[in-house]
């Protein structure tokens, strides 16, 4: 099983997929292994941002379709409508990209900016801007912490080199979102 063949084969795939979601993590490492020469690094920007213009476009197109219904069936949801509409009508643009950089609402924001009143052009305008952001970004991170692990392990070998720097992206990034989790929930509720 030859493993830089088989990301470099499905790599971006699977960068497509999860910048469908949150997608964080798998940019990260998309990221590294594009520092390890197994993806190109544009090509990992642009099919992420790509994903995540596509993903974020059909939350918004289920909240504009179905938030009356999920509305009806979860109250929170019928509280947070007015309050986003808030949110968007001051800050517009804005809100719509700081939403793709918060954990956990990449698909929750645009379900319910989707249930408000901000038009879809400028929705996706928004969007479009907030995804190139945010894939540039996250994939210049995962390069980042790359060239830093190759540094520090200067004479490891291609393959090995690679493996490694996936996991200790992957354990980063999972420390990460725990430390961010655990204090978003230990926040006081609303």
């Amino acid at each position: 099983m030859d493993i830089p063949a088989l990301i470099q084969q499905h790599g971006l795939a699977a960068v497509f997929v999860g910048a469908l979601l949150e997608g964080e993590t798998v940019l990260l490492l998309a990221g590294a292994s594009a520092h390890a020469g197994l993806l190109d690094l544009r090509a990992v920007m642009a099919t992420a941002a790509g994903g995540a213009f596509l993903g974020d476009t059909l939350f918004f197109l289920i909240g504009r379709h179905l938030g009356a219904r999920v509305a009806d069936r979860l109250p929170w949801v019928a509280k947070a409508v007015p309050r986003i509409d808030r949110l968007i009508a001051r800050w517009r643009w804005i809100a719509v990209v700081a939403l793709r950089f918060m954990y956990g609402m990449r698909m929750a924001g645009p379900m319910v900016i989707g249930a408000g009143k901000m038009p879809l052009w400028e929705f996706m305008a928004a969007n479009a801007l907030g995804a190139v952001l945010w894939s540039g970004l996250i994939a210049m991170l995962g390069y980042a912490a790359g060239h830093a692990v190759v540094q520090m392990l200067g004479g490891v070998a291609g393959f090995e080199k690679a493996l490694l720097v996936l996991a200790v992206v992957a354990i980063v990034a999972a420390v990460a979102i725990r430390a961010f989790v655990r204090r978003r929930t230990q926040r006081p509720a609303d």
